[in-house]
């Protein structure tokens, strides 16, 4: 079963019952669509942690393979384990830079075959309506208790974004049910200031309603394909009737669903291409 679009919600996309195609044929081109969509836009929708291991460059910045960058969790230059606390993240473009004013055992990302390795999490999603504030300060570490005003709405795994005025954000997922005012963390990167804002994270609606017109279009389509031993006329004597192809309707349908698919490709586009 998908993770981000649901039969329910392709049904309500396409108009396609369950008569005409079963619940397990909508699964699995769900499961198809899903797969193949953030391919093509090159990003993921979800926080997913990856490892690079890149060619030095002998400056202080340098790209990552995915974008938008959520937070750098680990760094090896050379072989010599740097703090990331010390690396400025670049979310959109997927560039880091190293602040060369703090105590740093490599100022660049040393020239180099293969020198350099980070831990990231990167993923494009959209900030909820459901947020709170931290109600004292919190330092950097694994197994971060946060205390907050609220925990409506937040519970475990969920992803969060942490900012305050102090200039610090990053990314962090919640490691059980929150209770008593605290959210538990997984890894903070950086330490964060009293009243720093807590919001929960969430796939943008946008990418899940292009999920959905993707998966009606090929859904259509077995319906088009299926429709070949559908009667389309009948004969008595003399008497002939025609009831015309039964694709019509279901043309039409494609050609709505994929001009908004268009429109959705127009207004988000693709993510900028590292080769890896």
């Amino acid at each position: 079963m998908g993770s981000y679009i649901t039969v329910a919600s392709v049904r309500r996309t396409c108009g396609i019952g369950s008569t005409e195609i079963s619940d397990d044929d909508v699964e699995a081109t769900i499961v198809e669509c899903e797969a193949q969509i953030p391919k093509f836009l090159n990003t993921a929708f979800t926080p997913t942690e990856r490892i690079d291991i890149l060619d030095g460059n002998g400056t202080t910045r340098l790209m990552l393979n995915k974008n938008p960058i959520l937070a750098v969790r680990a760094l090896e230059i050379d072989g010599d384990t740097e703090d990331p606390g010390y690396v400025r993240i670049y979310r959109e473009s997927g560039k880091i830079e190293l602040n060369t004013d703090e105590d740093l055992t490599n100022s660049t990302f040393k020239v180099g075959s293969q020198k350099i390795v980070v831990k990231y999490i990167h993923g494009w999603l959209g900030n909820s309506s459901t947020t709170t504030t931290s109600s004292a300060a919190t330092e950097a570490g694994t197994s971060v208790s946060i205390t907050v005003a609220s925990i409506t709405g937040f519970a475990d795994n969920n992803w969060v974004e942490i900012v305050g005025m102090d200039g610090y954000k990053e990314v962090a997922q919640i490691d059980g049910d929150p209770a008593a005012g605290t959210i538990v963390v997984d890894q903070l990167v950086y330490s964060h200031e009293s009243g720093s804002i807590v919001t929960l994270l969430e796939v943008n609606p946008v990418f899940t309603k292009l999920m959905n017109y993707a998966t009606s279009i090929a859904l259509v389509a077995r319906i088009v394909g299926q429709s070949y031993t559908d009667t389309v006329g009948y004969g008595l004597g003399e008497l002939r009737i025609q009831k015309g192809e039964p694709y019509t309707q279901w043309r039409e349908t494609a050609l709505q669903l994929s001009r908004e698919r268009d429109r959705l490709l127009k207004e988000i586009k693709n993510r900028p291409y590292v080769a890896v």
